[in-house]
């Protein structure tokens, strides 16, 4: 795969999963990635939520991604779902790669009574 679509897709099921989460959230009274999130200036790291007044919580992802590409060639062979069948003259090559995805979302939390 190359880089571009690797960071196209990524972002893309990223911002569908957001979207998700948030649609959840909304169900449970919490608030992903929200709208009223402001970031202290003078302590790095520390946001809250302008419309509470409570701290967001930073949800952290360190995600490694492995992409499998793996090529078969035989005489006399069949695929069975994922099962596959094939004479005793086959050749197989694979390569492997592995991406880190790091990326945070901030979350607020649900409170009871609000």
């Amino acid at each position: 795969m190359k880089l571009d679509d690797f960071v196209s897709e990524t972002l893309k099921q990223i911002i569908k999963g957001v979207v998700a989460a948030q649609e959840y959230g909304n169900t449970q009274n919490a608030k992903v990635n929200p709208v009223s999130a402001r970031f202290h200036g003078n302590s790095e790291g520390h946001s809250y939520c302008r419309e509470t007044g409570l701290p967001l919580q930073k949800v952290e992802f360190n995600v490694a991604v492995t992409v499998t590409e793996e090529k078969t060639s035989a005489n006399d062979g069949e695929s069975v779902g994922s099962i596959s069948v094939t004479s005793a003259s086959s050749n197989s090559s694979q390569n492997s790669s592995v991406s880190r995805i790091q990326f945070e979302v901030p979350v607020l939390l649900p409170i009871t009574g609000m």
